[in-house]
């Protein structure tokens, strides 16, 4: 009889520490958990941050691709001769393709 009292209470004081076991595993768990959410939070803003400075630096980059352009086109046209004949052809020639289109729609009418 005394064998098997001493065996219970072993066996309970491994069941116990075990659970004790357990139970510190299950809090840092849930300490480790807390942790990932706050960053996961914090990386989730980071990329709001980023994505609406992406966004801001491709609209800075169209308006100076624009004004690049623009640039192209007056520096052509008050550049040297070569610039200025080279631009002269390219617009004779979008003139004369508007030519034919209004000829087109006046055809069709």
């Amino acid at each position: 009889m005394l064998l098997s009292t001493v065996g219970q209470k072993f066996s309970y004081s491994m069941n116990e520490n075990q659970f004790i076991l357990l139970e510190k595993n299950i809090l840092r768990l849930v300490e480790e958990h807390r942790a990932m959410k706050k960053i996961n939070e914090a990386l989730s803003e980071e990329i709001d941050v980023l994505k609406l400075s992406l966004k801001s630096a491709r609209q800075d980059y169209l308006k100076l691709k624009d004004e690049n352009d623009g640039l192209k086109v007056a520096n052509a046209l008050l550049g040297n001769e070569e610039h200025r004949r080279l631009m002269k052809v390219r617009i004779n020639k979008l003139i004369k393709e508007l030519d034919v289109c209004m000829t087109q729609i006046k055809n069709e009418k």
